[in-house]
């Protein structure tokens, strides 16, 4: 047996209530309201499809309530009732689209559970309505975006030509360490941007290529970063702290690791932003069945009402400075490299996201030492 699905039934008079309840007691989950206050509050806390209501109530007609429901609620049906001539404000509500029916009193159970029915199947298209135009919308800005990366991509493509000049650093200025030390940065940036560069090239032809994993070091990804970081002088590195008293080794792709640190951080510094004793704490820390990886600042946030919308794409706190792309790409990336991300956040007092990855072997806790092999007796 399907589960009755809930109406909602506003009139001022006791005997109508008791009435109505008795009559489609089996056919749905009634909720009753004495006036419209009363009406607006339950809406509020339950999922109601359809709102019946009679005409002429003391504090508000029925067709000024259904004027304030549909503002907000403009999927929820609304069927007047009413025994009274008052042809012109109901052709009005009609027109305006603010009622779904009239039913003149004394309403007969079938014409009303017909009509119950057909609000009902009404509520239902609206919400698929929506939610196809949602996911048009979408579609829409995806391709629109497709379109903006590969022109960027080809850009980007087009200004990667940089290897002449670190190649000549490298030859004619060996003996002087700091530049030769720039210079080997350079050349990383330069193939961490060409391999950006053509998997975003793959992504816009739909190649789909799996992602590359090898054994490494969690410790020196992060250490590897940090140091490029402390170049951007955008970046408070000051207030960035790394707790690395243990190293263990994953499977994973440093590129990935380095695009998943980047955002992560960069949320992190806005969520600090303006906070004089704002901190960003990178930590590791090595589990009996997993490897996490942890990122907590203790700046502004996540209001409770939105944090399990974050990982949605297009979906910013930022305003225009964001696209809402970085946490849903953070967790695929994730989960590209077999791990798991949760996130924690106190409005006023911090966010931390951790990320757990699978143990591959024995790793000593303090040490983080390796051992592939299983320990044997001697």
């Amino acid at each position: 047996m399907s589960e009755l699905r809930d109406i909602l039934y506003v009139d001022d008079e006791n005997s109508n209530l008791v009435v109505f309840d008795a009559t489609f007691e089996d056919d749905f989950r009634i909720h009753t309201a004495h006036s419209a206050a009363e009406a607006l509050e339950m809406i509020e806390d339950l999922p109601i499809p359809v709102v019946i209501a009679d005409q002429r109530m003391p504090d508000m007609t029925g067709v000024e309530m259904f004027s304030l429901i549909r503002r907000k609620h403009p999927h929820i049906q609304r069927v007047i009732l009413s025994g009274y001539a008052e042809s012109d404000a109901i052709i009005d509500a009609i027109n305006q689209g603010q009622i779904f029916q009239f039913v003149r009193k004394p309403w007969q159970r079938a014409e009303l559970h017909s009509v119950i029915l057909r609000a009902m199947e009404a509520h239902d298209m609206a919400l698929q309505n929506t939610s196809l135009m949602e996911r048009l919308l979408v579609t829409e800005q995806c391709a629109l975006l497709g379109k903006a990366t590969a022109e960027i991509a080809h850009e980007m493509g087009n200004q990667l030509n940089l290897l002449p000049l670190v190649e000549l650093i490298e030859d004619e200025y060996s003996h002087d360490s700091q530049l030769n030390c720039m210079a080997k940065m350079a050349r990383e940036s330069h193939e961490r941007l060409k391999t950006l560069v053509n998997e975003i090239k793959g992504i816009i032809r739909q190649e789909g290529a799996e992602v590359s994993l090898q054994l490494i070091s969690l410790a020196d990804v992060i250490r590897e970063l940090l140091s490029f970081l402390r170049f951007n002088r955008l970046i408070p590195n000051a207030s960035i702290v790394a707790d690395l008293r243990c190293d263990p080794v994953i499977l994973g792709n440093k590129l990935k690791l380095h695009q998943i640190l980047l955002n992560l951080i960069n949320n992190a510094i806005d969520a600090i932003q303006g906070r004089p004793d704002g901190r960003i704490v990178v930590h590791l820390s090595i589990g009996l069945e997993t490897i996490d990886l942890s990122i907590a600042d203790n700046g502004t946030g996540i209001p409770f009402g939105i944090q399990t919308k974050v990982w949605e794409p297009f979906f910013t706190t930022k305003g225009k400075r964001g696209n809402g792309l970085g946490l849903d790409l953070v967790k695929r990336l994730v989960e590209s490299q077999h791990g798991r991300i949760h996130m924690l956040s106190e409005p006023g007092q911090g966010t931390q996201f951790t990320i757990s990855f699978p143990a591959i072997a024995h790793q000593d806790a303090a040490s983080g030492i390796l051992d592939l092999a299983p320990s044997q007796a001697t």
